[in-house]
């Protein structure tokens, strides 16, 4: 219970929860936790997942002809909010694993287990920027949702350039206040488990959030856009 309440506990007091993970490595507990939260918040979110998709797939209807039945939005909107949830492990691993290159290049004896548990509990960041994301939509309503852009609230560089898409719009949305607050987050978890400088673990943070950027971003040229 104590990993789990952590990921609460890293957002105001990181070094003591990362002294912690470096006594004992934790992957299981935060990750599985940021998972069902991930659902929660996917289930509701529901209906405007459903909103952007319907267009997109009547789209890809008309384009094919017509021909047989209608694709079940629900269904596929459900699959979506789990296959995300799936993919957080594979995100935490993959993160842990730059983190883990990175550090080494620093000159720095890097433990992949140690910055693996570090990615699982910095992941916090995604749940709180699912939870605002969630709000905004509230606020605004289902029926301001159009496109699957539309599904992602700007809380980044993406305010100065609303109408980026394609690969730079998914950079611009990757640099955001969640996503450099998981930044700091890294570059405590560094320091901390690895007793590098300071210097030395933000700095490390900081290129593996370039990377990851980067990396991630290239997944929105396959994100479809609104119906044209």
């Amino acid at each position: 219970m104590g990993a789990i309440l952590d990921l609460v506990r890293v957002l105001f007091a990181p070094a003591a929860v990362f002294e912690r993970v470096r006594e004992r490595p934790r992957f299981v507990a935060p990750v599985g936790t940021i998972m069902l939260l991930s659902v929660i918040i996917g289930l509701l979110t529901l209906p405007y997942i459903k909103a952007a998709l319907g267009p997109v797939l009547a789209q890809a209807a008309a384009a094919s002809g017509g021909g047989g039945p209608a694709p079940d939005v629900g269904m596929i909107a459900i699959f979506q909010v789990i296959a995300s949830a799936v993919f957080v492990p594979i995100f935490v691993a993959l993160v842990g694993g730059i983190l883990w290159v990175v550090v080494s290049i620093f000159g720095e004896d890097a433990k992949y287990r140690l910055l693996t548990s570090v990615a699982g509990y910095t992941s916090i960041m995604y749940i709180l920027q699912l939870a605002m994301g969630f709000a905004v939509l509230s606020i605004r309503g289902v029926e301001s949702i159009a496109s699957p852009l539309d599904l992602q609230p700007a809380f980044g560089l993406d305010l100065l350039a609303p109408e980026a898409t394609g690969y730079v719009g998914g950079v611009l949305r990757g640099i955001n206040v969640f996503s450099v607050w998981g930044l700091i987050l890294n570059g405590i978890g560094i320091t901390t488990t690895h007793h590098t400088s300071k210097a030395t673990g933000y700095s490390a943070a900081a290129v593996a959030f370039v990377v990851t950027v980067l990396f991630v971003s290239l997944f929105a040229l396959l994100q479809p856009t609104s119906p044209g």
